[in-house]
């Protein structure tokens, strides 16, 4: 998994790159038939091929392109799209960066050919909003006395098995015996609420003890919600017992719940494509509300939509969020002191030299250079945009 020292690793490399880069983005996928047998090998290496700019000798005799043949044919994937990024480096050798992703990428058009290359200014602008908004969700599983958490990012799985590594085992042992009374409880009549008044001193021993237990688990589970930055939290297990637990988080730690998963199917040992399957459709729709939200209030008295209309606002500041199309595919022109237009009428009355550019390469900069935030939608949404928003919308600041 990229975890967060990874990505800051690889920005503080890229930007100290002076020499031009060589920018791939691949459709690797092995379950889409255009990939069986590695075919998509093939197709990058024929792209790649077609580059001069890749003939370049380096220190050791053999071409820019061979010596990344070389690097690409060690390349065993089960990812959905590689990125890779390679240059010369000082010491007039290749240098290879790489990412195996699990996930599409917003404005990578892979339709055609399935291959994306640019050599020279490294194209970016991708995976570093990949990077910035895919979110980092947390999964808390609980199973009996078998607490695990899982982070989640880009559609990979990881257990971090030190969230709860203070708690003993004899500490579980008399937490696990509190739950068991509950859950017979809650088996014999579901009256959850009616089997939580003990009488005897034991079991009000055991209900003083898991009462402070939770509050500590609760504690321990925020501390590494923090600690990896997760923007979600995801309770999975038996209704009860994660709607019990729930009523002891924080409330900014519950606002953070986006929703609940049954148990995966070995909840012994769940494998990571088991818990991936049975979260995936509550990120999806947790995704795709907020992504609504956003078009809705782009109807709103603060919206503006189409290509003229939001280029505008953007280019006079007037826009704290871009709303596009997760295949953003049009183009626009810009004229010799970087103003963009939607027209090349639009342009040519301002400036004669001007030039037609694909948006989805000057849209990430465009963006950074007026502080607005950019927001891919699709599915729903998208269909929305294109349908009632002109395929592009903003929200104003004002």
């Amino acid at each position: 998994m990229i975890s967060k020292n990874d990505i800051q690793r690889f920005k503080t490399l890229v930007s100290s790159i002076n020499e031009p880069v060589l920018s791939v983005y691949c459709n690797v996928n092995p379950a889409i038939p255009e990939n069986v047998g590695r075919a998509w090998y093939d197709r990058l290496k024929n792209t790649l091929k077609s580059m001069n700019e890749l003939n370049i000798k380096l220190k050791k005799g053999k071409s820019f392109y061979e010596e990344l043949i070389i690097f690409l044919d060690q390349i065993r994937t089960e990812a959905r799209t590689l990125v890779l990024f390679a240059w010369i480096n000082e010491k007039g050798e290749l240098a290879v960066e790489h990412f195996e992703l699990q996930v599409d990428l917003p404005v990578v058009d892979l339709r055609s050919g399935r291959v994306e290359a640019h050599f020279g200014k490294p194209y970016l602008t991708p995976i570093l909003y990949a990077f910035d908004e895919f979110r980092r969700v947390g999964v808390l599983h609980i199973y009996g006395n078998k607490w695990r958490f899982y982070e989640v990012f880009m559609n990979e799985v990881k257990e971090v098995t030190d969230v709860f590594a203070a708690i003993t085992p004899n500490e579980w042992k008399e937490f696990n015996e509190y739950s068991q009374i509950i859950e017979s409880g809650v088996l014999e009549d579901k009256m959850f609420n009616a089997k939580m008044k003990f009488k005897d001193k034991i079991k009000a021993k055991q209900q003083t003890f898991s009462h402070k237990l939770y509050v500590t688990l609760a504690q321990m589970l925020e501390k590494s919600i923090h600690e990896f930055e997760m923007d979600r939290l995801i309770l999975m297990g038996n209704d009860w017992q994660i709607k019990l637990f729930e009523n002891y988080l924080s409330r900014p730690l519950r606002q953070l719940i986006v929703g609940y998963a049954t148990n995966p199917a070995n909840p012994e040992n769940p494998s990571a494509k088991d818990i991936l399957d049975r979260i995936s459709p509550i990120m999806r729709e947790a995704e795709e509300q907020e992504e609504m939200q956003l078009i809705n209030e782009a109807q709103g008295p603060k919206g503006v939509s189409g290509l003229q209309n939001v280029l505008e606002a953007l280019q006079m500041g007037q826009l704290q969020v871009l709303i596009l199309p997760w295949d953003l595919n049009v183009s626009v022109y810009r004229c010799s002191d970087g103003i963009i237009f939607a027209t090349p009428e639009e342009a040519k009355d301002y400036d004669d030299s001007f030039e037609e550019i694909p948006l989805k390469k000057e849209i990430f900069y465009l963006a950074a250079k007026y502080a607005t935030r950019l927001e891919f939608v699709n599915n729903v949404p998208k269909e929305k945009l294109y349908n009632e928003l002109e395929g592009i919308a903003g929200i104003l600041r004002w």
